[in-house]
């Protein structure tokens, strides 16, 4: 497989068919239309699809695609059936480390309202907000990507 990365550093791994039967639960309702399967099929399109896994439970997901100079976090979802800490954040953190080793040079996503400060608290920065007929308002965000490769904290 192409462009692999030591996801394990983070817990991360790729997403895979028998998770799709698992629970999962991010607690807003828009994003709870989506389910561990929809997340796979979207890996089986050409998404990078990751997954937190706390002991054989899916803790985390997320899903990024990848464009010419820049990744778009187009879901990022913890689940709330699962007991674990700093979930976005491992997310957030493995999707910028693999921006660095893949060379690209910006990250953007569309935050939902309840999460921009969380965005914010993590470097990215307001672009403009936009209305879509599914998700609601949207707030455009990005963050610049420092060349260096660093190591997880955790």
């Amino acid at each position: 497989m192409k462009n692999r990365v030591n996801a394990p550093l983070w817990g991360l791994r790729e997403i895979r068919i028998e998770d799709t039967a698992k629970p999962f639960k991010s607690g807003d309702y828009r994003m709870d239309k989506y389910s561990l399967k929809d997340y796979y099929l979207w890996k089986l399109q050409g998404d990078l699809v990751y997954v937190l896994d706390i002991d054989g439970n899916i803790a985390g997901v997320i899903d990024i695609i990848e464009n010419n100079d820049s990744l778009l976090i187009d879901m990022l979802a913890r689940n709330i059936l699962v007991k674990a800490e700093k979930v976005g954040s491992r997310l957030l953190d493995f999707a910028e480390y693999l921006a660095k080793i893949k060379g690209k040079k910006l990250i953007k996503l569309e935050a939902l309202d309840t999460a921009i400060e969380f965005y914010k608290k993590m470097g990215y920065k307001e672009v403009y907000k936009r209305f879509d007929r599914e998700w609601g308002l949207l707030t455009v965000m990005e963050k610049e990507i420092e060349k260096y490769v660093t190591e997880p904290a955790y």
